[in-house]
Protein backbone atom coordinates (compact mmCIF):
# COMPACT_ATOMS: atom_id res chain seq x y z
CA UNK A 1 0.00 0.00 0.00
CA UNK A 2 1.36 3.75 -1.35
CA UNK A 3 -0.19 6.63 0.23
CA UNK A 4 0.90 9.87 -1.21
CA UNK A 5 0.14 13.07 0.58
CA UNK A 6 0.09 16.52 -0.60
CA UNK A 7 0.94 18.90 1.86
CA UNK A 8 -0.63 22.51 0.49
CA UNK A 9 0.99 25.94 1.60
CA UNK A 10 -1.15 28.19 3.09
CA UNK A 11 -0.68 32.15 2.08
CA UNK A 12 -0.17 33.01 5.53
CA UNK A 13 2.22 30.54 6.41
CA UNK A 14 6.12 30.86 5.83
CA UNK A 15 7.51 30.52 2.41
CA UNK A 16 8.93 26.81 1.89
CA UNK A 17 11.93 29.09 0.23
CA UNK A 18 13.20 29.64 3.64
CA UNK A 19 12.98 33.73 2.73
CA UNK A 20 11.45 33.85 6.29
CA UNK A 21 8.59 36.03 4.63
CA UNK A 22 5.10 34.88 4.03
CA UNK A 23 4.13 32.32 1.20
CA UNK A 24 2.07 35.19 -0.55
CA UNK A 25 4.31 37.58 0.18
CA UNK A 26 7.59 35.15 -1.78
CA UNK A 27 6.78 32.95 -3.49
CA UNK A 28 2.90 32.87 -4.33
CA UNK A 29 2.95 33.81 -7.91
CA UNK A 30 6.10 32.06 -8.81
CA UNK A 31 5.90 28.54 -10.72
CA UNK A 32 4.30 26.18 -7.91
CA UNK A 33 6.29 24.10 -5.56
CA UNK A 34 5.01 20.97 -4.32
CA UNK A 35 5.20 19.37 -0.79
CA UNK A 36 4.59 16.10 -0.64
CA UNK A 37 5.17 12.71 1.89
CA UNK A 38 5.38 9.09 0.22
CA UNK A 39 4.62 6.36 2.87
CA UNK A 40 4.63 2.50 1.85
CA UNK A 41 2.98 0.07 3.98
CA UNK A 42 3.50 -3.92 3.88
CA UNK A 43 -0.47 -4.14 4.40
CA UNK A 44 -3.36 -2.85 3.81
CA UNK A 45 -3.86 0.46 6.45
CA UNK A 46 -7.19 2.21 7.79
CA UNK A 47 -5.22 5.35 8.85
CA UNK A 48 -2.21 6.69 10.44
CA UNK A 49 -0.77 7.93 13.87
CA UNK A 50 1.18 11.18 13.49
CA UNK A 51 4.16 11.90 15.84
CA UNK A 52 4.83 15.78 15.14
CA UNK A 53 7.52 15.96 17.59
CA UNK A 54 9.71 12.63 16.41
CA UNK A 55 8.20 13.57 12.26
CA UNK A 56 6.92 9.93 11.80
CA UNK A 57 3.92 8.24 10.89
CA UNK A 58 2.78 4.83 12.09
CA UNK A 59 -0.01 3.04 10.22
CA UNK A 60 -2.67 1.71 12.03
CA UNK A 61 -3.80 -1.34 10.24
CA UNK A 62 -8.22 -2.56 10.01
CA UNK A 63 -7.25 -4.32 13.09
CA UNK A 64 -6.23 -1.79 15.00
CA UNK A 65 -2.26 -2.73 15.20
CA UNK A 66 0.18 -0.07 15.01
CA UNK A 67 3.02 -0.60 12.65
CA UNK A 68 6.04 0.60 10.95
CA UNK A 69 5.95 2.05 7.09
CA UNK A 70 8.13 -0.15 5.38
CA UNK A 71 9.53 3.67 3.44
CA UNK A 72 8.58 6.92 4.15
CA UNK A 73 9.94 10.10 2.62
CA UNK A 74 9.01 14.26 2.27
CA UNK A 75 10.10 15.98 -0.66
CA UNK A 76 9.38 19.12 -2.07
CA UNK A 77 9.37 19.35 -5.80
CA UNK A 78 7.53 20.91 -9.29
CA UNK A 79 6.48 19.56 -12.33
CA UNK A 80 8.69 21.58 -15.26
CA UNK A 81 7.57 22.61 -18.75
CA UNK A 82 7.57 19.12 -20.41
CA UNK A 83 5.29 17.88 -16.86
CA UNK A 84 8.53 15.77 -15.69
CA UNK A 85 8.83 16.02 -11.74
CA UNK A 86 11.93 17.80 -10.59
CA UNK A 87 12.63 17.21 -7.12
CA UNK A 88 14.29 20.02 -5.15
CA UNK A 89 15.27 18.12 -1.72
CA UNK A 90 14.29 15.08 -0.61
CA UNK A 91 14.33 13.01 3.86
CA UNK A 92 13.97 10.02 3.85
CA UNK A 93 12.28 8.37 7.11
CA UNK A 94 10.56 11.30 8.21
CA UNK A 95 7.62 13.41 7.81
CA UNK A 96 8.34 16.63 7.15
CA UNK A 97 5.67 18.82 5.81
CA UNK A 98 7.31 22.71 5.86
CA UNK A 99 10.02 24.36 6.12
CA UNK A 100 10.20 24.82 9.99
CA UNK A 101 10.13 21.15 10.07
CA UNK A 102 13.00 20.68 8.20
CA UNK A 103 15.19 22.76 9.96
CA UNK A 104 14.06 21.22 13.10
CA UNK A 105 15.03 17.79 12.08
CA UNK A 106 18.19 19.14 10.56
CA UNK A 107 19.41 20.99 14.19
CA UNK A 108 17.79 17.82 15.81
CA UNK A 109 19.53 14.79 13.83
CA UNK A 110 23.11 16.47 13.39
CA UNK A 111 26.06 17.87 14.38
CA UNK A 112 27.32 19.17 11.28
CA UNK A 113 25.73 19.55 7.86
CA UNK A 114 28.29 18.55 5.13
CA UNK A 115 27.16 19.47 1.19
CA UNK A 116 29.23 18.69 -1.39
CA UNK A 117 28.86 19.38 -5.23
CA UNK A 118 31.54 17.93 -8.08
CA UNK A 119 31.95 19.55 -11.63
CA UNK A 120 34.21 18.00 -14.01
CA UNK A 121 36.10 19.81 -17.60
CA UNK A 122 38.91 18.56 -19.55
CA UNK A 123 42.00 21.32 -19.37
CA UNK A 124 44.83 20.53 -21.69
CA UNK A 125 43.56 16.83 -21.94
CA UNK A 126 43.35 16.23 -18.65
CA UNK A 127 40.07 15.79 -16.73
CA UNK A 128 39.95 17.79 -14.19
CA UNK A 129 37.08 17.16 -11.27
CA UNK A 130 36.67 19.89 -8.73
CA UNK A 131 34.39 18.98 -5.55
CA UNK A 132 33.04 21.96 -3.68
CA UNK A 133 32.32 21.73 -0.22
CA UNK A 134 30.54 23.39 2.66
CA UNK A 135 30.25 23.19 6.08
CA UNK A 136 26.91 24.32 7.91
CA UNK A 137 26.07 24.52 11.56
CA UNK A 138 22.17 25.18 12.44
CA UNK A 139 21.07 25.60 15.54
CA UNK A 140 18.15 26.79 17.16
CA UNK A 141 17.55 30.36 18.42
CA UNK A 142 15.65 31.95 21.44
CA UNK A 143 13.09 33.02 19.54
CA UNK A 144 10.17 29.57 18.38
CA UNK A 145 11.01 28.31 14.91
CA UNK A 146 13.90 30.53 14.46
CA UNK A 147 16.88 28.81 13.06
CA UNK A 148 20.83 29.89 12.50
CA UNK A 149 22.66 28.79 10.30
CA UNK A 150 26.31 29.55 10.37
CA UNK A 151 28.56 28.47 7.42
CA UNK A 152 32.04 27.58 9.16
CA UNK A 153 33.81 26.15 5.93
CA UNK A 154 33.93 26.64 2.26
CA UNK A 155 35.90 25.07 0.34
CA UNK A 156 37.23 22.91 -2.92
CA UNK A 157 38.86 19.80 -3.45
CA UNK A 158 40.51 19.30 -7.17
CA UNK A 159 41.57 16.06 -8.59
CA UNK A 160 41.85 14.81 -11.98
CA UNK A 161 41.19 11.71 -14.49
CA UNK A 162 38.91 9.81 -12.29
CA UNK A 163 38.67 5.91 -13.00
CA UNK A 164 36.04 5.30 -15.29
CA UNK A 165 33.83 3.02 -12.78
CA UNK A 166 34.71 5.26 -9.79
CA UNK A 167 31.57 8.51 -9.92
CA UNK A 168 33.27 11.61 -9.58
CA UNK A 169 31.09 13.28 -7.15
CA UNK A 170 31.39 9.55 -5.13
CA UNK A 171 35.04 10.08 -4.72
CA UNK A 172 34.08 13.57 -3.59
CA UNK A 173 31.83 11.88 -0.71
CA UNK A 174 34.50 9.22 0.02
CA UNK A 175 36.81 11.66 0.54
CA UNK A 176 34.96 13.91 2.59
CA UNK A 177 33.77 10.67 5.20
CA UNK A 178 37.47 9.71 5.71
CA UNK A 179 38.90 13.28 6.32
CA UNK A 180 36.30 13.56 8.91
CA UNK A 181 36.55 10.36 10.83
CA UNK A 182 39.96 10.53 10.73
CA UNK A 183 39.47 11.87 13.95
CA UNK A 184 38.78 9.50 16.52
CA UNK A 185 36.18 11.88 18.02
CA UNK A 186 33.64 12.76 14.96
CA UNK A 187 32.81 9.28 15.13
CA UNK A 188 30.34 9.80 17.79
CA UNK A 189 29.22 12.55 15.88
CA UNK A 190 26.16 12.87 12.99
CA UNK A 191 26.95 14.13 10.15
CA UNK A 192 24.40 14.66 6.70
CA UNK A 193 25.87 14.59 3.21
CA UNK A 194 23.65 17.08 0.90
CA UNK A 195 24.30 16.01 -2.37
CA UNK A 196 22.31 15.94 -5.70
CA UNK A 197 23.75 12.87 -7.09
CA UNK A 198 22.11 9.67 -7.22
CA UNK A 199 18.81 10.20 -5.51
CA UNK A 200 17.37 6.87 -6.27
CA UNK A 201 19.90 4.88 -3.80
CA UNK A 202 20.00 7.33 -1.08
CA UNK A 203 17.75 5.14 1.12
CA UNK A 204 19.60 1.83 0.17
CA UNK A 205 22.92 3.79 1.08
CA UNK A 206 21.83 5.06 4.21
CA UNK A 207 20.35 1.85 5.28
CA UNK A 208 23.37 0.21 4.40
CA UNK A 209 21.48 -2.17 1.84
CA UNK A 210 24.24 -0.76 -0.72
CA UNK A 211 27.84 0.28 -0.89
CA UNK A 212 28.24 3.66 -2.35
CA UNK A 213 31.38 2.22 -4.45
CA UNK A 214 32.90 -1.79 -4.41
CA UNK A 215 33.13 -2.90 -0.96
CA UNK A 216 32.51 0.89 0.77
CA UNK A 217 29.28 1.80 3.01
CA UNK A 218 28.13 5.02 4.32
CA UNK A 219 29.42 4.71 8.10
CA UNK A 220 26.60 4.38 10.68
CA UNK A 221 27.85 8.54 11.50
CA UNK A 222 26.69 9.45 7.59
CA UNK A 223 23.81 10.05 6.26
CA UNK A 224 22.80 11.07 2.52
CA UNK A 225 20.39 14.25 2.25
CA UNK A 226 19.21 15.17 -1.22
CA UNK A 227 19.00 18.73 -2.08
CA UNK A 228 18.70 20.23 -5.71
CA UNK A 229 21.53 23.06 -6.55
CA UNK A 230 21.04 24.06 -9.87
CA UNK A 231 17.97 26.60 -10.19
CA UNK A 232 16.14 28.71 -7.69
CA UNK A 233 17.35 28.66 -4.02
CA UNK A 234 14.23 26.59 -2.85
CA UNK A 235 15.68 25.74 1.08
CA UNK A 236 18.79 25.50 3.18
CA UNK A 237 19.37 22.34 1.22
CA UNK A 238 19.15 23.79 -2.09
CA UNK A 239 21.36 26.93 -1.16
CA UNK A 240 23.92 24.74 0.29
CA UNK A 241 24.73 22.85 -2.87
CA UNK A 242 24.19 25.49 -4.62
CA UNK A 243 27.15 27.26 -3.03
CA UNK A 244 29.16 23.86 -3.61
CA UNK A 245 28.47 24.16 -7.40
CA UNK A 246 29.45 27.63 -7.71
CA UNK A 247 32.94 26.99 -5.69
CA UNK A 248 33.37 24.18 -8.05
CA UNK A 249 32.94 26.26 -11.05
CA UNK A 250 34.77 29.16 -10.33
CA UNK A 251 37.86 26.77 -8.93
CA UNK A 252 37.20 25.19 -12.57
CA UNK A 253 37.86 28.27 -14.05
CA UNK A 254 40.63 29.42 -12.55
CA UNK A 255 42.53 26.18 -13.56
CA UNK A 256 41.65 26.58 -16.87
CA UNK A 257 42.61 30.23 -17.07
CA UNK A 258 45.99 29.97 -15.12
CA UNK A 259 47.36 26.60 -15.76
CA UNK A 260 47.53 25.63 -12.32
CA UNK A 261 45.67 25.10 -9.14
CA UNK A 262 46.69 27.82 -6.08
CA UNK A 263 45.26 26.94 -2.57
CA UNK A 264 47.21 29.11 0.32
CA UNK A 265 51.13 28.77 -0.80
CA UNK A 266 50.29 25.51 -2.42
CA UNK A 267 50.76 25.64 -6.26
CA UNK A 268 50.03 22.56 -7.88
CA UNK A 269 50.45 22.26 -11.82
CA UNK A 270 47.53 20.58 -14.43
CA UNK A 271 49.84 17.70 -14.03
CA UNK A 272 50.49 18.01 -10.23
CA UNK A 273 46.40 17.95 -9.29
CA UNK A 274 46.00 14.36 -7.46
CA UNK A 275 44.78 11.04 -9.23
CA UNK A 276 41.80 9.94 -6.63
CA UNK A 277 43.06 6.61 -5.29
CA UNK A 278 40.91 4.80 -2.14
Amino acid sequence: MILIVMVKINKKHLCPCGSGRKYKKCCFGKKPRKQSIMVGSPEPLKGFHYDKEKMTFMGITHDDRLIEPAVTYSQTHYNSKSGKEKVLSRIHDKVIPDQSDLLRHLTSSFDLIIASDTNTKVIENETISVTGIVHCVLRSTPDPGKYKASFIFEGAMPFRNCPSDLPSEKFGWITIIKNINHDPLNKSKRFAIVTDHDLDNHRSYNEKQLPIFKDIYLPDNFKLIYGRGDGSTDNLLNDLVKRCDKKATNVLKEIEQNQYYQYGDTRLSITQIPVPSL
